[in-house]
């Protein structure tokens, strides 16, 4: 099962531009609110994940490959993209959008058979391996991070890395208002890290959040669809004085494993449909 529907445009084109309007909804009444909620989370770096997803005619009728784009807040060029081999392969590579050798930054490989969660491959920073390496090559060098569910019935998934140890889970719906989003997802740090002049970070620190409302869903989806596009707003302040971690390094981390979530977003919902059907 392949992770997203594309448009009438090929992969890699379908969503090499922009959102209609995207410059101007950088500087609205709901970024600002959005960027700082309550909880003292800051959104340091905002990107827009260009993603189709899937509604329910496109669920009951095709699967096809989709490359993701990904624009910072404000850019009309893709800062990065999440690349697909092949229409039949969930696995991806995570890419600069600039880089003419597509060098892998990130991988995360799906495998067959039950109880086999997907992997993430986090590649060394001066690494020069190319997607299809990094996603059919074993022996790749990076720091390999097995994605586990907190729970049989749950969709939290829970990352264990050299990074800190995140979990990705949906917000609650006071969470969602305070956001303004129809759909939210939060990323927490749940270990705890030692801060600048001492004391440690509570466990349960929002790192990311992903959007997704009128304003900021992904252009020609619906809101009741799966594994679509929205505004991912990352806080990297807690790495901003770390010497042995690039926050860049952080935020490539945080892109991949938000698409992840949509990949399975989106294999939930093509579930649900053709449940519905049978």
């Amino acid at each position: 099962m392949t992770l997203f529907s594309s448009s009438s445009k090929s992969g890699s084109d379908a969503h090499s531009d922009p959102p209609p309007g995207y410059n101007e909804v950088v500087g609205s009444h709901n970024h600002s609110s959005s960027s700082k909620d309550l909880t003292g989370f800051v959104a340091t770096s905002e990107l827009q994940v260009q993603a189709i997803g899937y509604d329910v005619n496109q669920a009951l009728t095709g699967r096809t490959l989709e490359n993701i784009s990904i624009f910072r807040s404000g850019s009309k060029e893709a800062d990065y993209v999440s690349i697909r081999l092949k229409k039949s392969s969930n696995s991806c590579a995570l890419v600069r959008a600039s880089d003419p050798h597509q060098t892998t930054l990130i991988s995360t490989i799906y495998r067959f058979g039950p109880g086999r969660r997907p992997r993430m491959r986090i590649l060394p920073s001066n690494s020069v391996v190319s997607v299809e390496d990094a996603i059919k090559n074993d022996n790749v060098r990076g720091e390999l991070i097995e994605v586990k569910s907190r729970s049989m019935v749950s969709r939290t998934q829970i990352f264990d890395t050299s990074l800190g140890k995140f979990e990705w889970r949906y917000g609650t719906k006071a969470e969602e208002a305070a956001c303004n989003a129809d759909s939210l997802l939060v990323m927490e740090r749940i270990d705890r890290v030692s801060l600048p002049g001492g004391g440690q970070s509570e466990s349960g620190a929002r790192i990311a959040q992903f959007i997704r409302n009128d304003q900021y869903r992904t252009p020609g989806t619906k809101k009741y669809s799966g594994g679509n596009g929205g505004r991912l707003m990352i806080d990297l302040r807690m790495w901003n004085d770390d010497k042995h971690t690039d926050p860049q390094r952080v935020e490539t981390f945080v892109i991949a494993s938000c698409i992840l979530m949509l990949k399975r977003e989106a294999d939930r919902f093509i579930n649900n449909q053709l449940a519905a059907v049978v």
